[in-house]
């Protein structure tokens, strides 16, 4: 990471005293260290939100001060759950009246209110069996919150597995845990809220993280491996695995999917259309495996100029389209498989200009049309409309699979539709390393800008590869953008 990066001091006491992976890599502006909220165990408290809407963003800031909202779902009803890190508790959201309840997790002494930061740490909340259940990770807990009269259920994981990251329910209709520890393993918690634990047997010193169900016999497992991990920053890799969730005993040996490819730090996954797609945290990129052609393809995002990685962390698929975060770029993003486009949307208006203005957008669920998200020093709760169409777009003409020999060069030919009222710059990444940035393939537009217009425009892209790039497949993203909206377009080069 950046120098410039500044972690409260407590966060790094935690990180150094515990061998896990935490959200918490994030920019804090000096003025942006809010107080901490209590509400007493066990209560709940009522308020109102307000919002603001830009483009296809809407958000509902918080009242009082930063409750560190993260992980984040929707209710069947509309409304809107999430955890606040710093009550530290859950939080419901009704978007139609601008309600918000807020409910306390049992057993935390009010914190010190001068420069507070919360000392637990959740990436996990889902509906289940009546109750709302999160888990605070470094607390060992997983606590079920009652809507109707804010009492909590606990269950203590100490001593039999440490530090619960994610929650899922399975189609077996239990509730599922992933432990991010080694020696690896989920736990599998039962109606009547015992909970067994299940031994992954060959993974190594991965460690598990998210858990995605694709259908009764098939569930995929993101892992890291932390035995990279500095006090700085985690240099992680890990793997994808598959297992079938029907056949579970005592242990799981999952199968590792697609090989030895090199995944840097595998955060999320989640499955479309025979694929799996992957957000690839301390990365500028997502990458995908195909199951028919068993390859791995890696999708850049766009650059931005105060970091060398805009940090994907979570992801989703809605139907064909597959949407991810962007942290230290402060954007969602889609890609659209089919057309080979990526779309990137600022969450901010104006967007940011340097680090210190990231919000720490780090959580995300997807819910119809609707991309909910959570803002952790924003304090706000907001959603991306999915129906939203830019007024320009940009995509390649005729083919975007171009061959390019070493030392020789070759041309895709990209073209720019709609309407645009700003002349647009363009922008290249491509996938040859963790942070998208050209090296040994050189792509060169042909036009350094696109000027004002409302007609389809057409330039050109030479793509020239060095001697020495090593022969393979690489992506290239071609971007423009009005500001607050990246549109890119993908172009598949096989250097030979």
């Amino acid at each position: 990471m950046l120098n410039t990066k500044a972690v409260a001091a407590v966060l790094v006491a935690v990180l150094l005293a515990v061998a896990t992976f935490a959200v918490y890599e994030f920019y804090v502006a000096p003025s942006a260290q809010n107080q901490c909220v209590s509400i007493p165990g066990g209560t709940f408290v009522k308020d109102t939100v307000t919002s603001r809407s830009f483009g296809a963003i809407t958000e509902y800031a918080l009242p009082g001060n930063d409750t560190w909202p993260s992980a984040v779902t929707v209710s069947p009803d509309g409304s809107i759950w999430f955890v606040e890190q710093a009550v530290p508790g859950v939080a419901h959201l009704f978007p139609n009246n601008m309600t918000l309840v807020e409910y306390a997790w049992p057993g935390f002494k009010a914190p010190t209110l001068a420069g507070c930061f919360p000392y637990d740490a959740s990436s996990a909340i889902v509906l289940w069996n009546g109750r709302v259940w999160s888990a605070d990770e470094f607390g060992d807990a997983i606590y079920g919150v009652n809507p109707s009269d804010g009492s909590v259920a606990t269950i203590n994981a100490t001593g039999r597995a440490n530090y619960p990251y994610w929650l899922a329910v399975g189609p077996d209709g239990d509730l599922w845990v992933a432990f991010d520890d080694t020696p690896a393993t989920l736990g599998r918690i039962f109606p009547n809220l015992t909970m067994s634990t299940i031994n992954l047997v060959g993974v190594g010193e991965d460690n598990p993280l998210q858990l995605d169900f694709v259908n009764d016999s098939l569930a995929l497992l993101s892992t890291i491996n932390l035995s990279g991990n500095s006090t700085v920053s985690c240099f992680c890799n890990g793997h994808i695995y598959a297992f079938n969730p029907s056949t579970v005993g005592q242990s799981i040996t999952p199968a590792i999917i697609g090989g030895g490819y090199n995944l840097i730090e595998p955060t999320s996954v989640t499955y479309s259309d025979g694929r799996i797609w992957v957000a690839q945290h301390y990365s500028s990129s997502v990458v995908s495996y195909d199951f028919a052609t068993r390859s791995w393809t890696d999708f850049p995002t766009s650059l931005v100029p105060w970091t060398n990685t805009t940090l994907p962390l979570l992801i989703e698929a809605n139907g064909s389209e597959v949407w991810f975060n962007e942290h230290y770029a402060n954007k969602m993003a889609v890609i659209q498989p089919a057309e080979g486009t990526l779309t990137e949307l600022s969450e901010s208006n104006p967007p940011i200009t340097s680090n210190l203005a990231i919000q720490n957008d780090e959580y995300m669920t997807i819910s119809g049309s609707l991309v909910w998200f959570t803002s952790m020093s924003g304090n706000y709760v907001g959603f991306v409309n999915g129906s939203f169409k830019p007024t320009f777009g940009i995509q390649a003409v005729g083919t975007n699979k171009v061959t390019v020999p070493r030392g020789g060069n070759a041309t895709a030919t990209l073209q720019v539709t709609g309407t645009w009222p700003a002349q647009m710059e363009v922008g290249v990444s491509d996938s040859e390393g963790y942070f998208s940035l050209p090296t040994l393939i050189r792509a060169t537009p042909s036009v350094p800008s696109i000027p004002v217009g409302e007609q389809p425009y057409r330039f050109t892209l030479n793509l020239a590869a060095e001697q020495k790039a090593p022969p393979g497949n690489y992506t290239v993203a071609v971007t423009l953008t009005d500001g607050g909206v990246q549109q890119s377009a993908y172009i598949f080069v096989t250097v030979t």
